[in-house]
């Protein structure tokens, strides 16, 4: 969890606000909430399973 923080963080150059593990359609992945510089909440998604394909973590749409 410790490297989808990080990868959030320095992406988002937010503080972070809370990190947890969930299972979303049969795998675990890392939900990093981020609180940007205007004070809005973004929700970041990390798959550490998918890391080889170099993606960049999800992010939702609407504020959390």
């Amino acid at each position: 969890m410790g490297d989808s923080i990080r990868r959030v963080r320095s992406e988002a150059r937010g503080q972070v606000l809370s990190a947890e593990r969930m299972h979303m359609d049969g795998r675990e992945i890392n939900r990093i909430k981020v609180m940007d510089d205007r004070g809005r909440v973004r929700v970041y998604e990390d798959d550490p399973q998918q890391r080889s394909q170099a993606s960049r973590p999800r992010t939702r749409s609407r504020d959390d």
